[in-house]
């Protein structure tokens, strides 16, 4: 695969601060998906059984709990227009909240079960991907965000799995797990130009490098990642281990981390150069574990699952892969999200939100 044109790289912030953990938030139930808007310091989070919650970066607390649909299941937000959107995974509905007055805007029915949502902040549009329970038809739902109306229904043969935008542009990429395909999204006219085949199960969210143009996608039951080159529209596979589980990406670094996680024995993390796509570093991590990146400090979080104990967050220099700490942040079921404006993490458990200062 040819070397791609590449703009100027972004500094990383290199500090001597350790990271720790500076709040711990009781919250009602379990956390799910977390969000950010970094203009307004509000954090949004969503509870199974109970709506969104939204927290005040500034001070910890929390300032209210949002009423959505049945089992809010993913939050994004618009930090240009100050909307949050919800999907609702029961009742199959998006939840539209203004994020000034933490009010309901508007509830959109989307169809069964609605769970992936991810938005293009410059286009201003929405889009949401639900299954049909009934049929093997899945849905892309497009919704206006000016006018909160529904502008296009797009369906295909399987399941929308992941959804990655680039804003930059205005492509909508999304995988399907019954497929096991990628396809490439027109924002203009939300029609498919293509479609590419790779590996087994692409369950877990690709990353894009937005300055390169590379599109790495994990195969949960492949050996190897898929790797599309979204000028050429190539597709290249890179060999890795089975049950790939999580991936991150540090544009500032051009370095893509993979976990695999096996069941029976200890899993690996492979490090990529993004400039030659080889697997530059391995290390042995835990059986279970989840991984997270600061891309503004190149810190790696990794996270062991251990049964009826508190889950261990170690902290890794994301170049060296030196330990750098070891936080006891408690049960770490639910997602995590940074503020890069403030460099704060924030990690959702079992009835708390975890505050963490990188």
């Amino acid at each position: 695969m040819p070397r791609p044109l590449v703009k100027a790289r972004a500094r990383v912030n290199v500090t001597a601060t350790k990271p720790r953990i500076v709040a711990t938030v009781p919250v009602s139930g379990q956390v799910g998906d977390i969000a950010v808007n970094p203009v307004t310091n509000r954090v949004y989070y969503t509870l199974t059984e109970r709506g969104l919650g939204v927290l005040d970066g500034k001070t910890n607390k929390i300032m209210t709990t949002v009423p959505t649909g049945t089992m809010p299941r993913g939050v994004v937000v618009n930090a240009r227009t100050n909307r949050v959107y919800v999907t609702n995974w029961l009742d199959g509905s998006l939840t539209i909240i203004n994020g000034r007055t933490n009010r309901v805007v508007k509830t959109i029915p989307i169809g069964e079960r609605c769970d992936v949502i991810a938005l293009n902040p410059v286009t201003n549009l929405i889009y949401v991907a639900s299954i049909t329970l009934s049929s093997s038809v899945g849905r892309l739902t497009v919704i206006d965000g000016k006018t909160n109306a529904i502008v296009k229904r797009l369906s295909i043969q399987g399941r929308f799995s992941t959804l990655v935008v680039d804003e930059e542009t205005n492509r909508i990429y999304f995988t399907n797990t019954s497929k096991d395909t990628v396809s490439v999204l027109d924002g203009r006219n939300q029609k498919i130009l293509r479609t590419w085949k790779v590996g087994s199960n692409p369950v877990i969210t690709p990353v894009l490098n937005k300055q390169t143009k590379l599109l790495y996608i994990p195969n949960n039951l492949s050996r190897y990642c898929s790797i599309l080159d979204t000028r050429a529209g190539t597709v290249r596979k890179l060999q890795l281990g089975r049950l790939q589980s999580d991936i991150a990406l540090n544009p500032a670094t051009n370095r893509v981390y993979i976990t695999s996680a096996q069941v029976e024995s200890k899993g690996r993390l492979y490090v990529i150069n993004g400039d030659t796509n080889r697997v530059v570093r391995r290390m042995t991590i835990p059986t279970s574990a989840s991984l997270f990146l600061n891309p503004r400090s190149n810190r790696l979080y990794l996270s062991e699952f251990i049964d009826f104990k508190p889950d261990p967050l170690t902290v890794y220099n994301g170049t060296s892969l030196q330990r750098i700490a070891v936080l006891q942040p408690g049960e770490s079921l639910g997602g995590t999200v940074v503020n890069v404006r403030t460099n704060r993490i924030y990690k959702g458990g079992e009835n708390t939100l975890v505050v963490i200062q990188d």
